[in-house]
C-alpha cells in the first residue's frame, strides 16, 4: 500500500507560486535596472546639455568683449586684422570642444532691404544691388528677377502677387502646405521656400547674403572685407566695377587698412566712376552688425548658436532673438 506524504499538492502549489513569484521579481528587477540606466542616461545627457549651454553663454560673452576691445574708442577704423575675419577659432574644454566664428554682417546684401516698405532707402537700389550680384556670378537673369520679386512678395504685407513673385498661392499647393510669410526674413534659410530656390542657387548667393531686422542696407566696411567677398564692390557700384578690378582693390588695399574712405575711391579701380555716381553713404571703415556663429560639442551632445548682435559706439550691444538647436 503506498502511502502519501500529507500536504503533497499544497507543497506543490507552495512551489510553483514561489516560483512564480521569483520570476515576476526578477522582470521587474530587470525592468527596474534598465528605467534607472534610462533615467541615468537622460539625466546624464540633460547635464551635458546645461554644461554646453553654459559654454555657449560665456563664448559668446568673450566674442563681444574681443569685438568691443579690437573696435577701439568708436571712431578709429578698424583693420583687415581682428576677430571679425570669419575664421573658425576651436578651443578644447572639459569632455569636447568648443568652436567659434564672427562675421561681420556689415559686409553682405541685407536681403531685408528689397522692400523698404516706406521706409529708409528705396528697395529698388537693393534690387540693382543683388542684380549686379548675380549677373557676376553668373547667375541666369530670369532666376534673379524672379528672386527679387518672389523675396519682396514674402516680406510685404499684401497678398498680391507681383510679376515673378509668389504669395500664397504658390505655397499651399505644397505637399507641406503653408502661407507666405508677409513680414521680414527672420533668417536665411527662408529664402529656400522660394519657389525659385534651388540647392545650387542657394549654394551660390548665400554666403554674400544675410538678414537683418531692418530694410536698410549697412554701408561696407571696406577694411573687413575678404578677399572672397571683393564681389559685394562689384554689387555695391551696381556693376560698374568688374570682379577682376575688385579683386585689384582689396589686393592694393594697405595691411592696416584704409585710411579714409576718400582713399578707398581714390582706387585706380574707380577711375571711371565720378564722385556723383558713387553711392553715398555706401562705405565705411567701422562695422556695427556682427554675426557670432558658435557650437560646442560634449559626449553625445552638439548645440549650436546663431547670433547676430549690434554694437554702438561705446562697445554696448543689442542682440536679436539668436537661431539655436541640439543634436543628440
Amino acid at each position: 500500500m503506498t502511502c502519501k506524504a500529507p500536504g503533497g499538492k499544497d507543497r506543490g502549489a507552495a512551489l510553483v507560486t514561489a516560483l512564480m513569484v521569483v520570476a515576476f521579481m526578477a522582470a521587474v528587477s530587470v525592468s527596474l535596472v534598465e528605467m534607472m540606466r534610462h533615467t541615468l542616461q537622460r539625466t546624464s545627457v540633460f547635464q551635458d546639455r546645461v554644461q554646453a549651454g553654459a559654454y555657449l553663454d560665456g563664448a559668446q560673452a568673450y566674442g563681444e568683449v574681443l569685438l568691443a576691445r579690437f573696435a577701439g574708442d568708436g571712431t578709429s577704423a578698424f583693420t583687415p586684422e581682428g576677430p571679425w575675419d570669419g575664421q573658425v577659432r576651436v578651443f578644447p574644454v572639459e569632455g569636447g570642444q568648443l568652436a567659434a566664428r564672427i562675421r561681420d554682417q556689415n559686409n553682405c546684401l541685407n536681403i531685408n532691404a528689397l522692400h523698404a516698405g516706406g521706409e529708409g532707402e528705396s528697395d529698388d537700389a537693393a534690387a540693382e544691388r543683388l542684380r549686379a550680384l548675380a549677373a557676376a556670378l553668373d547667375v541666369p537673369q530670369a532666376e534673379t528677377e524672379d528672386l527679387i520679386a518672389q523675396a519682396a512678395d514674402w516680406i510685404d504685407a499684401d497678398r498680391s502677387a507681383r510679376p515673378g513673385g509668389a504669395e500664397d498661392d504658390a505655397y499651399l499647393n505644397r505637399s507641406m502646405a503653408h502661407r507666405a510669410a508677409n513680414q521680414p526674413f527672420v533668417e536665411l534659410a527662408e529664402l529656400r521656400l522660394l519657389p525659385v530656390m534651388t540647392p545650387a542657387l542657394y549654394q551660390r548667393l548665400a554666403p554674400y547674403l544675410c538678414v537683418l531686422p531692418a530694410s536698410l542696407q549697412p554701408p561696407l566696411n571696406v577694411n573687413t572685407l575678404q578677399p572672397d567677398q571683393s564681389v559685394l564692390i562689384t554689387a555695391l557700384t551696381g556693376g560698374a566695377v568688374s570682379l577682376q578690378a575688385a579683386d585689384q582693390v582689396l589686393f592694393r588695399r594697405p595691411s592696416t587698412g584704409f585710411a579714409s574712405v576718400e582713399a578707398f575711391w581714390a582706387d585706380p579701380a574707380f577711375a571711371e566712376i565720378g564722385e556723383d555716381d558713387r553711392p553715398a553713404g555706401a562705405i565705411a571703415l567701422r562695422s556695427e552688425w556682427f554675426e557670432l556663429e558658435l557650437s560646442v560639442e560634449l559626449a553625445d551632445v552638439r548645440l549650436v548658436r546663431v547670433q547676430t548682435v549690434r554694437m554702438d559706439r561705446t562697445g554696448g550691444f543689442a542682440r536679436l532673438p539668436p537661431v539655436q538647436g541640439a543634436v543628440l
